[in-house]
């Protein structure tokens, strides 16, 4: 039996587009997971790959306009977010449907976290999008939401690049998808023109925190291949840019092809 291939698409709010971008060109050198999981966006990639409605993910953000977004957005300044979310998921699940997990063609799971205990919680069954509104609640912008007994939040803040559940779910080989913005210093005189807003200040803190906490999981948790699309230049809310992230993931994997034959060669084995 041939080693099964996992891939792990990490969190990054609208960076997360790129995900699209490097499953596609991931096909093209014929390297389709068995094993597919993911962290908020991520979960949301993933779970459209592994119900086979990834083309149709793909088709709508690409339609996407910035008004258009915001018009999803179900402002509220209470109940622990600035907004809901269901406006959101409810257009996601109109265009790429929402079968339960059990029904799925691969392996599939997405990563929460327990607001109150701290725990990372990996959602394996029920329907895709309550799992993929639990996996992608940002702290302070999306309400937490009310799921399998216990209120729950982003994946990211626990786990931003879901390695050690992809290894859990039987993958042998693990590709790494990981959308975390390299942090710099920056020029103080230009920096301090600017008053960061408070959508500025939320994304950073969260980067942070997700930064740090990547590069110590991939020390204990290491994928044999992790790849970073260069999405720096991309804001929390630019989801209304899907082609243009798209084309960095897509590019980003041509790029690095190099790096992809010892993954061919690995899947080549006998497990």
């Amino acid at each position: 039996m041939r080693p099964r291939l996992g891939l792990a698409l990490g969190s990054g709010s609208a960076r997360g587009w790129a995900h699209i971008g490097v499953v596609r060109a991931l096909e093209e050198f014929g390297l389709r997971p068995q094993v597919v999981v993911g962290a908020s966006v991520g979960a949301l990639v993933a779970a459209a790959h592994a119900s086979a409605r990834l083309d149709a993910l793909e088709s709508w953000v690409c339609t996407l306009t910035q008004r258009e977004v915001w018009r999803l957005v179900d402002t509220r300044f209470r109940g622990g977010g600035v907004m809901t979310g269901n406006r959101l998921m409810d257009e996601i699940a109109r265009h790429v449907g929402d079968p339960h997990i059990e029904e799925l063609g691969l392996r599939f799971a997405a990563v929460a976290t327990d607001l109150h205990t701290g725990e990372e919680v990996w959602i394996r069954e029920g329907p895709v999008m309550a799992a993929v509104r639990a996996s992608s609640g940002v702290p302070g912008l999306f309400t937490p939401t009310w799921y399998l007994d216990r209120w729950l939040i982003d994946g990211g803040v626990v786990n931003p690049l879901p390695v050690s559940v992809c290894r859990a779910l039987g993958a042998d080989v693990i590709i790494a998808v990981d959308l975390g913005r390299s942090l710099s210093q920056g020029d103080p005189a230009a920096l301090r023109q600017t008053t960061p807003s408070l959508l500025e200040a939320m994304a950073s803190a969260v980067n942070i925190m997700q930064d740090s906490i990547t590069r110590s999981r991939l020390v204990i948790e290491p994928a044999d291949l992790v790849l970073r699309p260069d999405v720096n230049h991309f804001q929390l809310m630019d989801f209304h840019r899907a082609a243009e992230a798209i084309e960095i993931g897509r590019r980003h994997v041509r790029d690095h092809s190099a790096q992809l034959e010892p993954i061919l060669a690995l899947l080549r084995e006998p497990a």
